[in-house]
């Protein structure tokens, strides 16, 4: 037997993430491993589980260590679990408790048919859910003919019951592998008839449960309608009947149109869009145009839109070869692809319709669309066309842009106008600093900050004022207006920055800020709150220590653990920073 090689507990730890490795700790201290076995390079146990009897799992090696695992638990992840750490722990200590079992190939030749007809009864007896099983084909068995009705019975059974609880759609997925498994089979075999079928009942199968799917967080679910999609892609390739091929597209467009439509776009099928044009011929492509078009939205909701959009990039991609100029801008126009009109249009230096098309655009796909333009050796009409918003209030990141694109030509003055209209409308530390920028060098900037400053403090925005005094270093300033700011809620992290900057010109107003952060988080009476407290207490040691105010400090800080006393969680964190 092929020896499996030795690996270490630090192996298992690396292989897994802390969490898993932590509590797989916990299960292997605790004995949940049973039933260990080894075979071949491969070994297997069963696992005590909080959510169910048992669970279990199976490791494979390879000659440089772990190759793969899995494990019956709603955990994904390459069984890369607790219960798998687990058994991995069991065999680095314990590799002795495994019973060596032959491999199941070789125990099943040494058996009759009435044994094996006995063994399969028996097995029937303690799990009846695998009587299905009898229902499915055996890959390679000849003069079987699939039977398409028990496949889908199979697919559909393995929704039902389903309570919708954490794991479910794991559960689902693990019931759907036998028929995954079979596909495989098929197609690995060459039958890719069967295999097809396999792959278009499932996906019709989950996008009959669509719910399930969709409630799927971990994605198993859309995984499972992915790699269905991409197996049928290659099914495409070596299938030649004319009405298996339309079956075929059928299914995999109508799993891309589910994604689009209903799901959102989580990328069930994302790899639908490439097969159906590099996989099939013009009078498909032309059949595939046609569904596509049956099925655009007529409304204006913004789901509308964008759905048009996406299903209009298809077409685009499904008639290359056949649009002319004027077709295809026709499809952009009635999709609402206004980059690829916009891009066709200057292609073919029709540089007015272009910008009649942007004009008409909201401010987003405006935005979306300039750089086209600039592409093109049309930067000023892309200018141009913001320029001509900017009295409707349009969207800033169109003001911004515009902004950028003056400044980078030298034209401060005006962008320093659109920046003013900008900081005006929504004030923040990030414009403030741009406007200093861009004001300096123009000899505006001592006006224009005066001017804010006294707009600030009538409108009483401490604030805003004490992140700019900060800006500018100018403390003393800002720690005035902090005496004149009432926040309505919280307000300790700018407090703490004004004490952090406090430190070397008022080192006083900065002991006395962090020992009022560090009482008030006192008050609040929970761990994380007196963790803080103890870090805001440990800036005031720091600073009256270099102030050499040993003996202030010491005073502190006894006056303080005595006071709360009986806070031990408090006492603790102060004790961890040796306070």
């Amino acid at each position: 037997m092929t020896a499996i090689p030795r690996i270490k507990t630090s192996d298992v730890s690396r292989w897994t993430d802390a969490t898993y490795f932590q509590r797989g700790q916990s299960y292997y201290s605790r004995g949940a491993i049973y039933e260990q076995r080894r075979q071949g390079m491969g070994i297997k146990s069963k696992c005590s589980g909080s959510q169910a009897p048992f669970y279990r799992q199976e490791v494979l090696f390879n000659s440089k260590g772990i190759e793969s695992a899995e494990c019956s638990c709603p955990v994904e992840g390459g069984g890369q679990c607790k219960h798998t750490v687990a058994l991995l722990l069991t065999w680095i200590h314990h590799p002795e408790s495994f019973q060596e079992v032959e491999s199941l190939d070789a125990s099943l030749d040494k058996r009759s048919k009435p044994e094996l007809i006995a063994l399969i009864k028996q097995m029937l007896e303690q799990e009846p859910d695998l009587e299905t099983l009898l229902e499915l084909p055996i890959v390679g068995a000849e003069g079987k003919p699939i039977n398409i009705k028990a496949i889908h019975q199979q697919a559909q059974r393995a929704f039902q019951g389903i309570d919708f609880e954490w794991g479910y759609a794991e559960e689902i997925k693990r019931n759907l592998n036998p028929l995954l498994k079979l596909a495989a089979g098929y197609l690995s075999a060459g039958d890719v008839g069967n295999a097809a079928l396999v792959y278009m009942t499932l996906i019709e199968a989950i996008l009959d449960n669509a719910d399930a799917a969709l409630g799927d967080e971990e994605g198993s679910l859309l995984g499972v309608v992915y790699d269905c999609a991409e197996a049928l892609g290659e099914c495409l390739g070596k299938i030649t009947q004319g009405n298996m091929r339309i079956d075929l597209l059928q299914s995999i467009f109508n799993a891309y149109i589910w994604d689009t439509l209903s799901a959102g776009g989580v990328g069930a099928a994302d790899c639908v869009p490439g097969i159906l044009t590099s996989k099939t011929i013009p009078g498909e492509r032309a059949e595939i145009a046609k569904w596509t078009r049956a099925i655009l939205p007529k409304g204006d909701s913004w789901s509308d839109n964008y759905h048009r959009q996406v299903l209009g990039n298809l077409l685009l991609a499904l008639e290359a070869d056949i649009l002319d100029d004027e077709a295809y801008l026709k499809i952009c126009r009635e999709t609402g692809r206004l980059k690829d009109l916009i891009e066709r249009l200057i292609k073919l230096n029709r540089i007015p319709e272009a910008a009649d098309a942007a004009r008409s655009a909201e401010d987003y796909a405006l935005l979306l669309a300039l750089d086209i333009f600039v592409r093109g050796n049309h930067a000023g009409l892309a200018e141009k066309l913001v320029s001509e918003r900017i009295h409707t209030a349009p969207d800033n990141r169109l003001l911004q842009w515009l902004s950028t694109r003056l400044k980078e030509r030298g034209d401060l003055a005006g962008s320093l106008k659109l920046e003013e209209g900008m900081f005006w409308k929504y004030p923040s530390l990030e414009g403030y600093e741009t406007l200093a920028k861009l004001a300096i060098p123009l000899e505006r900037w001592a006006d224009l900050r005066k001017t804010i400053i006294a707009d600030l403090q009538g409108k009483k925005q401490f604030d805003l004022l004490i992140r700019f005094y900060l800006s500018d270093n100018e403390v003393g300033n800002a720690l005035e207006a902090l005496t004149q700011w009432q926040p309505r809620w919280g307000g300790e992290s700018l407090r703490i920055e004004v004490a952090e900057a406090a430190k070397k010109q008022y080192p006083y107003e900065a002991i006395r800020l962090f020992t009022q952060e560090a009482e008030r988080n006192i008050d609040l009476r929970n761990r994380q709150s007196y963790s803080q407290a103890a870090a805001y207490l440990r800036e005031v040691r720091d600073v009256q220590h270099e102030l050499g105010e040993v003996h202030a400090w010491n005073d502190l800080i006894a006056e303080l653990r005595a006071r709360y006393k009986k806070l031990p969680a408090l006492q603790d964190e102060l004790n961890q920073l040796k306070l």
